[in-house]
């Protein structure tokens, strides 16, 4: 069972995610002053009420309240677990997930595939220097040098790999690997063979597959790794880590069919193009390349056979289609590729085409257009329930609703008569596609917390209460207190006081403790990575709400000024509690004298 996921990590996993990226990638931001504003994902709204914070790392809505980190956000918004949310995080990042084992160290299994596949990206890529008619093939193909060297492109020969890392890599490794297959007999043959290679790499340039091109007469024509611990062709994408490093803001990706497809587009200067593992376009697909990028445009050859991929992807494509997400279908003039085009016309004429991609409404009303003419009554009625089976998997209500408009206008129905039909649907999709509430389930409203539930003043707490209000006023000190530091951990809590408050007892005290430590290992410390600290924590949902509490206090000296006097009303509270304990006991020993005198200091201070 996999192991927890130590804090370090998550500290160093926020420090590299900017959580303004992660929400505009699914809800329209716009800048408002320091912040971006948006109308709120979580709930039906018409003025922007939801705001995310840069300087915090950190988003809030002031209308349901909801509010959190970038790790916080993807599981109310994708309904991820805090795992999940974490590992695509991480993917983005280009960094793995490490996991602590009670048990003890566990013995590494993938990190010898990882090697064997490494070692022979190496071998191919020397082969291929050393064949000069695979050289001459991916010249003719317009593939140069320096294109083949970022591809890291090589030659399988008809033998020799094994041999070369039989004396690193035991035969099952090779096997696990997928570079060796077993013969009826036991023994080994090489599973690429006269073949042009292309290595697959997953985020972190990690070489985890090959696809192999034959350049003579035979079948397949292509052959990929088979499925392994580190290989899996339905989440596995073509190019993403060539895309990545050669983009510096990667924000768009178009999806061809092959390997060739994806280096003959990056040879003319299109760094945006990224294939599947020869197998069709799937869910998975859509949730790997949706992590990356917002955009999306499929590219289909302009036959029966890329119409019919067309309309499988778009089945795909729907249930997916949420937020600020945006796919948009390529139809190629029919006999043409993406390398044979951009070879003949050049990346101007590619880039010209790309721009007459249709939006998946359009796409959608096209192919169903073609499977039934809407020329005659009947044939508008076929269109229409073809329409609505399909619609009805669209998660996204607005989306939904403007597709039906859409079909509406096509088939010359009223909209309404379309929306009965999609009635029962959207209604369980809604909720299946929002998720758990801001305030259902896990983001219910702790329990009441006698130090930590009172609403933050908006100034310094009155010294001056009413008899009988102690209690609601240490919870006033407390929230001001924590509120302040939770908001801007980039202020000076380095003092006597917040030390020597930290060390009392009671659980805010130790919640002002493990603030403090982590300030103090954080050299760029931010509201989310602080709030990470707690997530296991009873009070999580608390300290995240005065993560987000409005404190009128103007500049940040006024902001430290309030929280250091709550501070020390709080110091002086324990200190006058302590001193009574201690007298009430009698007779004092010399550590109780001791710490009488010191406490005695502080109120005198």
């Amino acid at each position: 069972m996999a192991g927890r996921i130590p804090q370090a990590f998550i500290d160093e996993l926020l420090e590299r995610t900017d959580i303004v990226e992660v929400v505009r990638r699914r809800v329209s931001l716009k800048k408002a002053g320091s912040e971006y504003a948006a109308c709120c994902p979580f709930h039906g709204e018409k003025t922007p009420s939801f705001y995310v914070s840069p300087q915090k790392q950190f988003y809030h809505c002031f209308g349901c309240g909801v509010h959190g980190t970038a790790i916080g956000f993807l599981m109310d918004y994708e309904n991820l677990s805090f795992p999940e949310a974490v590992e695509q995080l991480a993917e983005q990042a280009g960094l793995e997930v490490p996991r602590e084992n009670d048990d003890g160290p566990r013995q590494d299994t993938t990190g010898p595939l990882y090697a064997a596949l490494e070692a022979a990206a190496d071998y191919y890529v020397r082969q291929l220097r050393e064949t000069p008619r695979a050289v001459d093939y991916l010249k003719n193909r317009g593939i140069d040098g320096s294109t083949a060297r970022d591809f890291r492109l090589g030659w399988a020969p008809k033998s020799g790999l094994l041999q070369t890392l039989s004396e690193r890599f035991s035969p099952q490794q090779l096997v696990d690997a997928g570079l060796a297959a077993r013969r009826d007999n036991g023994d080994l043959r090489e599973r690429f063979r006269a073949r042009i290679m292309f290595p697959i790499r997953d985020r972190r340039g990690r070489v985890t597959g090959f696809g192999g091109r034959l350049i003579d007469d035979g079948e397949p024509k292509y052959l990929n790794s088979p499925e392994s611990t580190v290989f899996h062709k339905g989440q596995t994408i073509y190019g993403l880590f060539e895309a990545r490093r050669a983009q510096t803001r990667l924000d768009h990706l178009v999806v061809v069919e092959g390997y060739m497809d994806v280096v003959a587009l990056a040879r003319s200067g299109y760094h945006q193009a990224v294939a599947c593992m020869g197998t069709a376009l799937g869910r998975s697909h859509f949730d790997v390349l949706f992590r990356q990028v917002g955009h999306l445009t499929l590219c289909f050859d302009g036959d029966a056979a890329g119409r019919r991929a067309a309309s499988r992807a778009l089945e795909q494509a729907l249930p997916v289609m949420q937020g600020m997400r945006e796919v948009r279908f390529l139809f190629l003039p029919e006999g043409d590729d993406p390398d044979s085009l951009v070879r003949r016309e050049g990346l101007a004429a590619w880039e010209r085409l790309l721009e007459q991609a249709l939006p998946l409404s359009e796409a959608l009303v096209r192919l169903l257009r073609e499977e039934h003419p809407t020329e005659t009554a009947e044939g508008r009625t076929h269109f229409a329930h073809a329409a609505v089976r399909r619609i009805a998997t669209a998660r996204d209500p607005l989306f939904r609703e403007l597709l039906c408009e859409r079909v509406a206008e096509e088939s010359h129905l009223p909209r309404e008569r379309l929306e009965e039909q999609l009635q029962a649907a959207a209604s369980a999709d809604a909720g299946s596609a929002r998720g758990p509430g801001p305030a259902s389930g896990a983001n219910a409203p702790p329990a009441h917390d006698p130090e930590m539930t009172a609403r933050p003043p908006a100034g310094t707490p009155s010294r001056s209460e009413p008899a009988g209000a102690g209690g609601r006023r240490s919870s006033s000190l407390w929230a001001a207190l924590l509120a302040r530091i939770l908001q801007h951990p980039e202020l000076d809590w380095d003092t006597p006081a917040l030390r020597e408050l930290a060390a009392a007892s009671g659980e805010a005290s130790g919640t002002l403790g493990r603030l403090l430590e982590a300030l103090g290992e954080q050299p760029r410390p931010d509201t989310a990575r602080l709030l990470e600290r707690f997530r296991e924590h009873p009070r999580f949902e608390r300290l995240l709400s005065l993560a987000s509490a409005e404190l009128h206090d103007g500049e940040h000296g006024m902001t430290r000024q309030v929280a250091l006097d709550a501070a020390d009303q709080l110091l002086r509270r324990h200190c006058r509690e302590r001193m009574r304990e201690l007298t009430a006991s009698g007779s004092l020993d010399t550590e109780q004298r001791d710490e009488l005198a010191r406490l005695t200091s502080i109120l005198q201070g």
